[in-house]
């Protein structure tokens, strides 16, 4: 183990000598070459990502290209501390930074991080599902972001900016064929509109790739890929009056998505009284081998997961005569899911769930940007959003269980339940941040957010059969809900910046962050409240943000401490699925980002995550599903009540080493007008566990990813054939795990495993 843990530094020290003595034929080494500034408005206003008080992690228009990024999952492996994963289907996407994060499971529980797509809060984090189509860049802030954005959010924020319409007319193609049969186009077109100043720019794109996994059963494959979407933006030059941009798009996604394969049939036992070993005596039908690596999977119901998502913004911008600018930013989406699973993931008749959402947002933000006065410039403006999600849950213990359920006393041919919810969540902040150098080298943030929120909930939980009986997830007693909660917050932003030099930043900072409580969407025991309260975070900083050699090296650090107060923990353990507050959880570590330009072929860099994050106070949390075993004793006659204490353990999904690196050479062809280019990367994650109850059956082994990116392009990069290939060593890990529901066992989804293929880019202008 000590081995494994060190060979992430060993390949990362390797990468960094490899370069530095790079020499390429016809390169002295000596040739003009720097890293390009990167601006970022991750405070609202445009800036050199050297200059700002915040740790973040800035990805360019370039560095999807050279990288062969197309969506948010991929962007995973070269962001330290961040992790995003769907479960059972997109609706369910987790993401997390620094371990803190929410599964989309689960209507009730709002993201941790927050989700921007050209300044407009996105509510659900399954609304991500759409290809990085035309980007400019994301920004991947890191820690609580309680002041600027729109939605306060408790653990960070990922900022998702769109290319804006010019006035030049340009247009690029991009096809991309790989094994799986993979096929997928994207394209561009800007143009102006006539000599106005008006401009629009269309940009589409299509994915289409068979799955990974075959089901055995039915003969067919799952964890496929099949969504397309497409995106307007035009620009109006309204003279004195400003500009108005009007953005609007539309995306569908119809991928059998996520399927997972059994890890174990058998695990800590089932606290109904339901193992898998009794069904495949009742019905003569024996278990297949449990091998979750070997892509076979035993559905007898077709997986689906099906989205769409959409909407219009309008974001007016007024650069007025004393240089200061407003902005009034609307916006409206809406989002569709509807997903069915077989809930037992076996060939068996046994259990099935199904999910439907529907959900409206409207958002509408103001600002006032003051100009950059000779030491002190402000940004403040107020913040509205309403979003309603209407939400359709089904989870059955079907007829072949109905007579092994309490001996066939209870549900003789099965149950099912529905939830049936509305969430409704109405927000009002208003806010405002100072930047003030009080010194030639000093400067002083301060800045604050003050927001009012509202949630209700109100809808039904039915069984049928009718039932008092008490068995989340599958029956209960009927029950009508209609409840309501408000909160009120202030979170503050507090940042002092010296600079030794002009290209060598320290700084110090505070934040806070918020995330309001809700109720629990699903099902659980009586007696158990639904409600949890607010989730409230503070987090302390210092890093550096420096250049040296000329600005051939930049290397930039956070070393960070977060503490968390009533932690919003979200759980299963085969039978219930609650939200619970942790008295108080930390999480603490450092985030380190190198780039180093030894000459103007070579180009190379790492980012390195570690980070330890524990639950300080939780007296209550998950029992793993051997402990609700030996409450029950597999009797369902006996209430599976069951908490642990994991105070001082581990939180889950949160892996304590993440590393990235890379090397991208470039170089002409001699003799020729064209060129090459080379990209290797090595991705590391350590090892964690996958579920809260930090079940030994269910931990994640450390992955080692490589990606290889090798091809040729024209004169200017104006057309550019790549052949590649990601998880190149065929590496075998799992993206997220979990219980088995209702019967016995544990279940993973895997990870992408290796994919080739070739990418051919053209661009006119």
């Amino acid at each position: 183990m000590k081995t494994m843990q060190a060979l992430p530094g060993a390949i990362t020290l390797a990468l960094l000598a490899s370069a530095t003595q790079a020499q390429l034929p016809g390169d002295s080494g000596d040739e003009a070459a720097a890293i390009e500034e990167v601006i970022v408005t991750a405070n609202r206003r445009e800036q050199n990502l050297q200059e700002v008080a915040v740790s973040v992690a800035a990805f360019t228009s370039e560095f999807f290209k050279d990288s062969g990024t197309y969506n948010l999952q991929q962007l995973e492996q070269y962001t330290p501390s961040l992790r995003i994963a769907a479960v059972q289907d997109s609706r369910s996407t987790s993401i997390r930074i620094r371990g803190i994060g929410s599964i989309g499971t689960n209507a009730g529980i709002d993201p941790s991080v927050g989700m921007f797509i050209d300044g407009v809060y996105q509510g659900r984090a399954g609304m991500s599902v759409a290809d990085f189509m035309d980007i400019e860049r994301v920004e991947v802030l890191r820690g609580p972001q309680g002041t600027l954005y729109g939605k306060n959010t408790a653990a960070g924020a990922m900022n998702i900016y769109s290319k804006a319409p010019s006035e030049v007319f340009e247009a690029e193609f991009e096809g991309v064929v790989g094994n799986y049969d993979a096929f997928e186009l994207r394209g561009m077109v800007n143009t102006p509109l006539g000599n106005s100043g008006h401009a629009m720019r269309l940009s589409a794109y299509s994915v289409d790739r068979d799955g990974f996994d075959d089901n055995e059963y039915l003969g067919d494959e799952t964890n496929n890929a099949d969504r397309w979407g497409v995106r307007s933006r035009t620009l109006f030059n309204l003279g004195d009056a400003g500009e108005l941009m009007l953005s609007l798009d539309y995306a569908e996604e119809n991928s059998d998505c996520c399927a997972p394969d059994v890890i174990d049939y058998i695990g800590g036992g089932s606290a109904l009284g339901l193992p898998f070993d009794l069904i495949a005596e009742e019905t003569g039908e024996p278990l297949p081998d449990p091998d979750p690596k070997d892509r076979n999977v035993y559905f007898n119901q077709p997986w689906t997961n099906e989205v769409e998502v959409g909407g219009v913004a309008a974001e007016w911008n007024l650069e007025m005569d004393n240089d200061y600018s407003l902005t009034w930013l609307n916006a409206w989406r809406t989002y569709e899911n509807s997903s069915i699973w077989d809930g037992d993931f076996s060939h068996y008749e046994a259990v099935a769930g199904s999910t439907q959402v529907e959900m409206d947002q409207y958002s509408s933000e103001f600002r006032i940007t003051s100009p950059d006065f000779e030491s002190w410039d402000y940004v403040a403006g107020l913040y509205f959003f309403y979003s309603e999600m209407d939400t359709l849950g089904e989870t059955g213990m079907l007829e072949l269980l109905g007579p092994l359920f309490g001996f066939g006393l209870i549900f003789p041919e099965g149950s099912v339940n529905y939830d049936n919810n509305t969430h409704e969540t109405t927000s009002y902040a208003a806010f405002g941040q100072a930047n003030w150098d009080f010194a030639e080298d000093w400067r002083l943030t301060v800045g604050g957010r003050g927001t009012y929120e509202e949630k209700e909930r109100s809808g039904t939980q039915t069984t049928v059969p009718e039932t008092i009986f008490d068995a989340p997830p599958i029956a209960g007693p009927n029950l009508e809900v209609d409840e309501q909660r408000d909160a009120s917050d202030f979170s503050a932003t507090v940042a002092l910046s010296h600079f030794l030099r002009e290209d060598l930043m320290l700084y110090a900072s505070f934040a806070q962050g918020f995330k309001s409580g809700g109720f629990n969407q699903l099902r659980t025991a009586v007696g158990l409240s639904g409600e949890f309260d607010d989730e409230r975070s503070r987090n302390y900083e210092m890093g550096w943000k420096g250049t040296w050699l000329e600005r051939r090296l930049q290397v930039n650090g956070t070393v960070f401490y977060i503490d968390y107060d009533d932690f919003q923990a979200q759980g299963f353990d085969g039978t219930n699925i609650t939200v619970r507050n942790a008295g108080s959880l930390e999480s603490s570590g450092v985030e380190l980002d190198i780039v180093y330009v030894p000459n103007s072929n070579v180009t190379m860099g790492a980012a390195i995550g570690y980070n330890k994050a524990e639950y300080q106070d939780f007296e209550t949390g998950e029992c793993t599903a051997a402990q609700v075993f030996e409450v029950t004793g597999g009797s369902p006659f006996v209430t599976p009540d069951c908490v642990q204490d994991l105070s001082g353990e581990a939180l889950d999904n949160a892996p304590e080493w993440t590393v990235s690196n890379f090397l991208q050479i470039e170089d002409n062809i001699p003799g020729t007008r064209m060129g090459w280019l080379g990209r290797l990367e090595y991705n590391y994650t350590d090892e964690f566990y996958m579920a809260q109850d930090l079940d030994e059956n269910l931990v994640n082994d450390e992955a080692h990813i490589v990606n290889l990116r090798i091809g040729i392009h024209g004169e200017d990069r104006r057309w550019e054939l790549t052949a590649w290939s990601r998880n190149l060593l065929d590496e075998e890990y799992y993206a997220i795990g979990f219980d088995i529901p209702v019967l016995s066992g544990y279940a993973a989804i895997n990870a992408p495993p290796r994919t080739y293929g070739l990418t051919f880019n053209y661009r006119m202008d």
